[in-house]
């Protein structure tokens, strides 16, 4: 396992921005100037650079090998976050979204082909979800240190955070340049005939679109919410993520072993089924505190369905067609994650928060649903956690 631990460290050391940036960049971009819809597109050109570059970097990884894909995550995300650290303007905040977007595609992609290639089937979706432990914890001492600056220098706290975060990737970049060795030879993965895609893997294209979508709609406008209806400072909204984001540091393993039981197919449904549910009672909370509770709940449902999700992609092929693979599946997630945030930002300006929240919902419920008539039954499910 010590290609995994090396991959992971340099894993650790890229997304200390996760949690800090999620949170204050609708923030940063409304004291821009930027209404609901502008924040929106913020957002979806991020996922735009996903949708555009996953399948790419899915072929390449076959063809050419994990380690140069690696690498040039570490430098994208170096790139991004001294964009970040400068920009003034709405139009700089796009330009280092963009480059943010080209690092995580080719990041995602790359580091769930190597838990594949280094993981057994049996243990892999408990693996897929030690993946996001690593990033949860390392995004919590991001914003440990981002909200630090915030409460120290508030006026160039944004600079300084993404200062060091810029720092932190430059270095994780030396680290795999130095340490980590390729999880597959590139000679495996030379690419013969015509890549197909089998019904059971476009029946699952459509489930990976709409959770992706349903999930995407509230992203841009949720912190937005909170502040118009709690009128909270960052520095309280900040506290009111932390039970959250303790789910994604503790459960994502442990919840991934639940596929033991009962089976991958249906831990990915029961997963969309409680964050749906979750998500429509949540508009109608009038205290903060029963937001935060019902909101890390419904953290859970994620924590259960995304390892399952990514458990599910490398079912489908051997270690020759795995990037490819998660490719593919992810362009139909970045489809789902590019028009979501659009269409939440405009129902949002248009209908209210209730509307988006419900639609959401709903959505979520209806494609556990789907999940389980599209999926249930067939070889998706890998036959040692039936």
């Amino acid at each position: 396992m010590e290609k995994i631990t090396v991959a992971r460290r340099g894993l650790f050391l890229v997304s200390l921005p996760i949690f800090f940036i999620n949170f204050a960049l609708p923030v940063q971009a409304k004291q821009l100037g930027a209404s609901a819809l502008e924040i929106g597109f913020l957002f979806s050109l991020f996922t735009f650079s996903l949708l555009i570059l996953r399948p790419l970097v899915g072929f390449g990884l076959n063809r050419f090998g994990r380690k140069p894909f690696f690498l040039a995550a570490m430098l994208s995300y170096t790139g991004a976050h001294a964009f970040f650290a400068t920009a003034d303007t709405i139009s700089w905040m796009y330009l280092a979204r963009l480059i943010q977007g080209v690092g995580a595609a080719l990041l995602l992609i790359t580091i769930n082909t190597i838990t594949t290639d280094l993981t057994e089937e049996a243990e892999r979706t408990s693996e897929m979800g030690r993946n996001i432990e690593v990033q949860t914890r390392s995004s919590i001492v991001g914003a440990t240190i981002a909200f630090t600056l915030v409460g120290a220098i508030p006026m160039a706290a944004w600079h300084y955070s993404f200062s060091v975060f810029g720092i932190a990737a430059l270095f994780a970049f030396v680290y795999l340049t130095l340490r980590f060795s390729e999880s597959q030879s590139p000679s495996v993965h030379e690419e013969t005939g015509d890549f197909q895609l089998s019904p059971t893997l476009r029946r699952f294209m459509v489930i990976v679109f709409f959770s992706a979508f349903a999930n995407a709609l509230i992203q841009p406008i949720y912190l937005i919410y909170l502040q118009d209806k709690f009128d909270l400072r960052m520095d309280q909204l900040s506290w009111a993520f932390i039970p959250a984001a303790l789910v994604f540091a503790i459960l994502p393993s442990r919840l991934g072993k639940l596929t033991h039981f009962i089976g991958t197919v249906n831990a990915l449904a029961l997963g969309f089924v409680s964050s749906g549910v979750l998500y429509l009672l949540l508009p109608f909370l009038d205290k903060i505190i029963l937001f935060v509770v019902l909101y890390t709940v419904s953290a859970i449902g994620w924590v259960m369905s995304d390892p399952a999700r990514k458990a599910l992609v490398s079912t489908f092929g051997d270690s020759s067609t795995t990037g490819r693979n998660f490719g593919v599946t992810e362009l139909y997630a970045g489809v789902g994650a590019t028009l979501g945030p659009v269409v939440g930002g405009y129902s949002y300006d248009t209908y209210g928060a209730t509307v988006t929240f419900v639609c959401t919902g709903v959505l979520l419920v209806a494609t556990a649903v789907l999940a389980k008539i599209l999926l249930q039954g067939n070889e998706l499910t890998p036959k040692k956690v039936n």
